[in-house]
């Protein structure tokens, strides 16, 4: 009867049973719990890069106050990067400084030849 699909569908009527489905739940159950365990062993793992280490390292010394540290933290912050922005900024100055210079070099030696080869007054 049940490769034919039951006994109400044989009998062409309409009717209810009951599955047990008590095994199912208990595994769906244990499957979550496996889960959890997963989830929670990454939510363990250090995910700070470092970062905790060395504000640890670098506020050892003050004292046990919280505010004072994410101050002394912050200002660190702001004056390492303050001073990659000053770098980046020289750099980019001596950068167009140098093309510049080499442009009107390289432009005075172009007249230069122009001039030596008679070719410049061709034109007049």
């Amino acid at each position: 009867l049940a490769s034919q699909g039951g006994v109400c569908t044989i009998i062409n009527t309409s009717c209810c049973m009951y599955i047990d489905q008590s095994g199912r739940i208990a595994t769906d159950l244990q499957e979550i719990w496996e889960q959890t365990k997963i989830l929670y062993e990454i939510t363990k793992d250090d995910t700070s890069w470092g970062f905790s280490e060395l504000q640890d390292k670098l506020t050892s010394w003050l004292p046990n106050l919280t505010w004072l540290k994410t101050l002394f933290m912050t200002i660190l912050g702001i004056l390492v990067m303050g001073i990659l922005i000053f770098l980046i900024i020289r750099c980019f100055f001596w950068y167009y400084q140098n093309t510049g210079d080499a442009y009107s070099t390289w432009k005075k030696h172009q007249l230069r030849r122009r001039l030596e080869s008679t070719k410049y007054f061709e034109k007049i």
